[in-house]
């Protein structure tokens, strides 16, 4: 009980420092595990060892995942296969039903390209699509904003949901083949919610930013020649085929034969770091001519200065998950709840989204709730693919001002604070995180 009452205190330090102090999020989560392994009485070598290793096996984890999907996202962004996805699929369903071609391109849009970089890239869209079809842009831009988080935090090669399973021990095709239908039913939903609720408010519920800011957004997608991007089969060939040779890998070794030549095969191009570095060759066949002479490879050496950062401050996350198994705080935890009359599936959802609301990163709350949901798992009180659905689902929840999505969202769609609460956050914290809850109990039901 003490140990759990010090973890407690130090992890109330951790997320007020990461709120108030410019230490950020990986200094503050080792400083953490090395207060949290001393004051629980490990030795200082067993501490240190600790801290290493759950480094380690993070980084071993998912490092070059996180490389290889980033180099397939720079690619996607600066040779505008985004804009090509979004503009074929509005072009296909056409302006009066915009909406429903939207969510399709933050549904697939948002796997290898950040959601920040993806609503800057698609909020001229958005309002160029807004005028044209007479439906509101705010409505449209939280339907598309949301449809981007969804598979951003289910769905790999993202790296949330992939630092979540490399902490659960979950397969990565397993994931997919579970995250990519509950993201579809979390999209339907925030889609009912953007269409139908959003979208019959009068003009006046949205206020607008100043006029003179909103002139700065130009709908710059309408200026792009079809010579200037690349044909809607090489955009999304990008996105699709790591996520297939996953999919299949993890099919084949469901129903062929353990020694079959064909399993060999799919488990060769279906391992998740083979079928990215695939992905990145198809991607530089496909898109780099795209690109200036020059600037053909730079996306190559660019990765490392985004992929850098995200590794290490997982890697840190990882460590913290060691340290909390290591003092057996998380045994304790498993203990209280399994004599609690709390549905043992809300807890990770819970811990995911009162850390988001503490400290704003959704990355680092996942994080954190892996580490404590590992030891249910290893209890046997949630499955992996539970406590990953329900990880993914809190991920939207405790979502307001302090998450730097909120302000991209308010700047590049013009809207003030309080209607950015009232649209995207609303979608977040009840749409989004309630759908994705009930998602992961009817799969806790079926499995």
């Amino acid at each position: 009980m003490i140990n759990l009452i010090i973890f407690l205190i130090i992890l109330g330090i951790m997320l007020y420092l990461m709120i108030k102090s410019k230490i950020g999020p990986f200094y503050c989560m080792l400083l953490a595990s090395v207060a949290i392994g001393f004051a629980c009485g490990l030795e200082s070598s067993n501490t240190i060892n600790t801290i290493v290793t759950g480094f380690s096996n993070t980084c071993k984890s998912i490092a070059l995942l996180v490389i290889f999907g980033t180099v397939i996202g720079i690619y996607l962004e600066r040779t505008n296969a985004c804009q090509r996805i979004a503009k074929t699929l509005l072009n296909f369903i056409g302006n009066s039903k915009s909406s429903i071609a939207l969510a399709i391109t933050g549904f697939v849009i948002s796997i290898p390209v950040f959601c920040d970089v993806a609503l800057v890239l698609l909020s001229p869209l958005i309002k160029s699509v807004a005028k044209r079809s007479g439906k509101n842009p705010c409505a449209l831009g939280t339907i598309t904003a949301c449809s981007l988080l969804s598979t951003n935090a289910y769905v790999a090669p993202t790296p949330a949901p992939l630092s979540v399973i490399a902490v659960l021990g979950l397969d990565i095709g397993v994931s997919i083949l579970w995250g990519l239908p509950v993201a579809a039913f979390v999209t339907l939903c925030i889609w009912v919610f953007g269409e139908f609720y959003l979208g019959r408010k009068p003009d006046s519920w949205f206020t607008q930013l100043e006029e003179e800011k909103l002139k700065n957004l130009q709908d710059s997608i309408e200026d792009l020649n079809d010579n200037e991007m690349p044909s809607f089969l090489a955009a999304v060939t990008p996105i699709l085929l790591p996520i297939i040779l996953i999919l299949l890998s993890s099919i084949g070794g469901q129903f062929l034969p353990k020694d079959s030549s064909l399993l060999a095969i799919l488990k060769f191009l279906g391992d998740k770091n083979i079928s990215l570095a695939i992905g990145i060759v198809i991607t530089f066949l496909l898109l780099a001519k795209f690109l200036p002479e020059d600037k053909q490879y730079t996306p190559l050496s660019d990765a490392f200065k985004i992929a850098g950062p995200i590794i290490f401050i997982t890697a840190a996350g990882g460590s913290l998950a060691a340290i909390v198994n290591a003092t057996g705080i998380g045994e304790f935890i498993v203990t209280i709840l399994t004599a609690s009359h709390v549905p043992v599936i809300l807890m990770p959802f819970l811990i995911t989204g009162f850390s988001k609301f503490a400290q704003g990163s959704a990355s680092v709350a996942e994080l954190l709730a892996a580490g404590l949901s590992l030891p249910m798992c290893e209890a046997g009180l949630l499955t992996p693919l539970e406590a990953f659905l329900s990880i993914s689902a809190g991920a939207a929840f405790g979502s307001h001002v302090n998450n730097s999505f909120f302000w991209v969202f308010s700047e590049f769609m013009g809207y003030d604070s309080k209607t950015t609460l009232k649209t995207l956050c609303v979608g977040q914290n009840i749409v989004m995180a309630f759908s994705g809850l009930f998602a992961a109990i009817i799969v806790s039901i079926i499995i």
